[in-house]
């Protein structure tokens, strides 16, 4: 009988100690914010890179270090911006559909790419 209370003691703990499993949020977990600006909704999609106490501008994202280079925004996976309508983004115009986002970063400027390519 001792043993079998045993047992029984023992299974139960082993079993309340495995439902204990704790579920961590990702790093870089993924986002998405839609908003509608005038007539147009716009989605987008991105994963938000933890900086873990490293700097971001001008190191994580590289400013002036020879050619420059697109970065893409965000961890990951490329973020995408969907637009529902035509827009016009600094004064060029963009069909609507999705696109990957990437930036050309400096330490006086960012030019902001909008490839129709938007897994690359």
């Amino acid at each position: 009988m001792k043993k079998l209370l045993v047992f029984l003691f023992l299974f139960n703990a082993i079993q309340i100690g495995i439902a204990q499993n704790v579920t961590t949020p990702p790093v870089s977990p993924k986002a998405s914010v839609s908003e509608w600006i005038g007539l147009t909704k716009v989605t987008i999609d991105y994963n938000r890179p933890g900086v873990k106490g490293r700097k971001i501008a001008g190191n994580l994202i590289p400013y002036d270090k020879g050619t420059p280079m697109p970065w893409r925004a965000g961890a990951n996976e490329n973020t995408t911006f969907t637009f529902a309508d035509d827009v016009k983004i600094e004064g060029q115009n963009l069909a609507a559909g999705k696109y990957g986002f990437h930036v050309i970063a400096s330490e006086t400027e960012w030019i902001l790419i909008f490839s129709n390519d938007n897994a690359a």
